[in-house]
C-alpha cells in the first residue's frame, strides 16, 4: 500500500463512469492511495461518498471541457460506457458516440494539456470475437460481432492513433470478463448467485462455453501496478486477464456447492446465442512481460472470496 500512496500522492484522478461496477470499485481503492478523486456520470446522484462528483455526458464537448478545466487531472479512467450484450444494431450509434466520440473529446480538450500523465481508455476482450480457442492477443485483428464490441474497437483504434501520431498519453485496457460487488444482476455470475443463495431453479444453456473470469480486486491490483510500472507504450493495447478459462458448468457448480445450494439447474433449457463464442482464452503475456512477472489468478480462491460475503 506504501508504494500507491507514495505514486499518487497529492495527483488528481478523474473517473468517468464512477457510478458504474469497475467505477465505484475504482473509487474505493484509488481513496486508499492519498490522492484527489473527482467522479463523472450521466446520473445526478453520485453513488460515491467522499468524492467531488460532476453530472456530466461525455459526448457534450463543452460540459467535459468545463469539468477538465475544474478538475486539472493527472489520470483519468475511462469507464463511461453503454454495455448490452444484445446484438441490436439500433444501439450503435450511441454506442459510438460513447466509446469512440468521448476519446475525440478528451483528446481536443487535452492535447495541449501539461498536466495529463495518462488517461486510461476501457475496451473489452469481447471485442477479439470468435477465434475458436487461439489466445486473444492484442494484436490480433478484431473480429467483433456486437455493437457494443465494435463501438469498443474503434474508441481502441483512435486510441491508438493519437497515442503513436501524437504522443498523447493514452493507452487502452482490454478486461478479461469481470465480477464483483455492485455489479448489475443481469449478468452471468450475479445472476447465478441470486437464484442459488434463493434455492430458485436455473435456466441455462448447456453451459460448455468458457470464459475467462477475473475478481474485480485482482484486477485493480494489476492496472495499478501497470500505472505505477511507468512501462507502458502510449496507443498500446494491454489485455488482463486471470491467464486462464473456466467452463461455465463448472463456474456454476462451484458456486452450488459452496453456497450448498438446493437450487435445481437446468443445462440445456436455453438455446446458445447465435454466433456464440465457444472458447474465450485471454493472453496476459504483453502485461506480464512488462511487470516481469507471471500473472496466474487462483479462480478458486478469488471466487470462495467473494462468494463468502452471500454467506
Amino acid at each position: 500500500m506504501g508504494k500507491y500512496r507514495e505514486f499518487f500522492k497529492g495527483k488528481r484522478v478523474l473517473i468517468t463512469g464512477s457510478n458504474g461496477f469497475i467505477g465505484r470499485h475504482a473509487v474505493e481503492r484509488f481513496k486508499n492511495y492519498n490522492c484527489e478523486i473527482y467522479g463523472l456520470g450521466v446520473e445526478k446522484e453520485n453513488r460515491n461518498k467522499g468524492i467531488k462528483y460532476f453530472q456530466c455526458d461525455v459526448t457534450d464537448y463543452t460540459e467535459l471541457s468545463n469539468v477538465l478545466e475544474e478538475t486539472n487531472p493527472d489520470y483519468i479512467l475511462h469507464l463511461a460506457a453503454l454495455v448490452s450484450a444484445v446484438r441490436d444494431y439500433s444501439l450503435f450509434s450511441k454506442m459510438l458516440d460513447i466509446h469512440a466520440k468521448s476519446l475525440y473529446n478528451f483528446y481536443e480538450i487535452l492535447k495541449n494539456n501539461s498536466t495529463l500523465k495518462l488517461l486510461i481508455n476501457f475496451g473489452s476482450t469481447e471485442e477479439y470475437g470468435n477465434y475458436n480457442g487461439r489466445q486473444f492477443k492484442e494484436d490480433l485483428f478484431e473480429k467483433s460481432l456486437s455493437p457494443y464490441a465494435v463501438s469498443k474497437t474503434a474508441g481502441v483504434h483512435f486510441a491508438y492513433m493519437v497515442g503513436k501520431n501524437e504522443q498523447f498519453p493514452v493507452i487502452s485496457i482490454r478486461p478479461s470478463v469481470l465480477y464483483g460487488k455492485y455489479q448489475s444482476e443481469n449478468k452471468f455470475i450475479s445472476y447465478i448467485i441470486k437464484n442459488l443463495i434463493k434455492n430458485q431453479s436455473l435456466d441455462l444453456t448447456p453451459c460448455k462455453q468458457t470464459r475467462d473470469f477475473i475478481w474485480i480486486e485482482r484486477f485493480l491490483n494489476i492496472l495499478t501496478d501497470l500505472i505505477i510500472a511507468k512501462q507502458y507504450c502510449y496507443g498500446e493495447i494491454y489485455n488482463i486477464s486471470s491467464g486462464e478459462s473456466k467452463e461455465l458448468k463448472y463456474l456454476v457448480e462451484y458456486a452450488k456447492e459452496f453456497l450448498n445450494s438446493d437450487s435445481e439447474v437446468n443445462y440445456g433449457a436455453l438455446d446458445y446465442r447465435e454466433n456464440e463464442i465457444m472458447k474465450f482464452n485471454v493472453s496476459n503475456d504483453k502485461i506480464s512481460s512488462i511487470l516481469d512477472k507471471n500473472i496466474k489468478c487462483d479462480f478458486e480462491k478469488d471466487f470462495s472470496k467473494f462468494l463468502k460475503s452471500y454467506l
